[in-house]
Parts: structure tokens; sequence; C-alpha cells
């Protein structure tokens, strides 16, 4: 049953301000717009990282593209190594100029 107050809520925590500093939700919500590709571009740049952290299957399905990294690693990542920050962040910088680049072209405004 939605109520007027878990709809309230919901309103709130979709339209916070990020003032500044990134949240943990705010960033998990920009890792999750990652293609597998781009989890494949992070892990093969930053797998010595990973040496210590992973198990030895993980490293190998990892490195022959069998399964991605998840969220909860890339945000281990950047939380431990600021040149992955930066990587990460160029990358979702890319994604977002492509999809304001695909919504101009269907005719929505950046301020809608």
């Amino acid at each position: 049953m939605i109520t007027k107050m878990s709809v309230q809520t919901f309103k709130n925590s979709v339209n916070s301000p990020v003032n500044g500093e990134i949240s943990q939700k705010d960033l998990l919500f920009l890792i999750e717009s990652l293609t597998k590709e781009d989890r494949e571009k992070i892990f093969n740049k930053f797998s010595s990282d990973f040496k210590g952290v992973l198990s030895r299957s993980a490293m190998y399905k990892l490195s022959k593209g069998r399964t991605h990294l998840g969220n909860d690693r890339i945000l281990w990542l950047i939380d431990n190594n600021p040149e992955a920050r930066e990587f990460v962040f160029r990358l979702l910088k890319e994604r977002a100029k492509k999809t304001l680049q695909i919504l101009a072209v269907v005719g929505v405004d950046e301020d809608e």
C-alpha cells in the first residue's frame, strides 16, 4: 500500500541535491549506469589493485570477460585508488555527454 508519506519520502530522496559532496547512494546511481565494456576497461586498467582482494578464480574470470566487476567492487576501487576514481568519473562523464546528445536529437531539453 502506497501512502502519501511514502510518496513524499520517495520524492525527497529522488530530488535531493548533491551539495558539492557525493553521497554513497548518488555514487551507486552513477556506477550502475556503467556498461559491461566500461567495467572491462576498469578491470583491465586496474587489475593489479584486485590481486590481493579477489580469489584466483575470480581474477581469471574477470580477465577472460566471463564475469564483470560488480558495483561494490567498483565502489571499493574508487575509494582506494584516486587514479581509478578519476578514470571511472571520466567514463561516466563520457556516458552522460552521449546521453545528452541523444536526448537533444530526439527533442528533449536538458532543463526538462
